[in-house]
């Protein structure tokens, strides 16, 4: 018997966190499911793209702000590269596939010019890593704290990220002509945050953790 063709589906289990993102075009919803991703439009019950090209768990995507790139990264095995796919999102179609995480893809975030992806590898690999969106290339990366959970760019400045998770929370300077992350620790006295998520406002004032 050959292999069945996946042609519709129901249901949202949300157990990646993010999971659910709503395109800026407000009419096309995407999540994860299993190795596949989902691109729904809304209104219309059998509506739906599989991005198919993982060869896992999909564990994060996220979307350019101008609506034309969705990446998303993977889960691994101990020992193996976890991809990055970036896709087209007016040909539903992959156009790079980076790889330099092992074990798991935890989060990603494209800078608010839409020209760079930045990922977060999880527990067992701890690094964070700036990619050329347009050539798919690396451009720099660095290890960050252990138990790092989450990323986010910040809204106005491409060259200003931040990670946090294990009660640590870091402000990244993107030096892009000598292609270094530069690390801003914050301090936060005696508040113990353990960060799952952070989201920044869009005037790049305040930062939600």
């Amino acid at each position: 018997m050959g292999v069945l063709p996946l042609e519709s589906v129901i249901g949202f289990d949300g157990k990646v966190t993010g999971g659910l993102v709503l395109h800026p075009d407000g009419r096309t919803l995407i999540y994860p499911l299993g190795a596949t991703v989902v691109v729904k439009e809304l209104g219309d019950t059998f509506a739906q793209t599989f991005l198919q090209g993982h060869t896992d768990e999909v564990s994060c995507l996220t979307v350019s702000p101008d609506g034309r790139y969705l990446a998303s990264g993977q889960l691994s095995f101990m020992g193996f590269s976890a991809d990055i796919i970036v896709w087209d999102m007016e040909t539903r179609k992959a156009v790079h596939r980076m790889s330099l995480h092992k074990v798991k893809v935890q989060d990603l975030a494209f800078s608010p010019c839409g020209t760079y992806l930045a990922s977060l590898g999880g527990q067992d690999d701890n690094s964070l890593v700036i990619w050329d969106v347009h050539s798919g290339n690396a451009i720099c990366g660095t290890p960050v704290p252990g138990l790092t959970k989450c990323l986010s760019y910040f809204n106005v400045d491409s060259y200003k990220l931040a990670t946090g998770g294990g009660q640590s929370l870091v402000v990244w300077d993107f030096d892009k002509p000598n292609r270094k992350l530069r690390p801003h620790k914050v301090n936060m006295g005696s508040l113990r945050r353990n960060a799952e998520y952070i989201t920044v406002d869009d005037n790049d004032q305040q930062m939600f953790v």
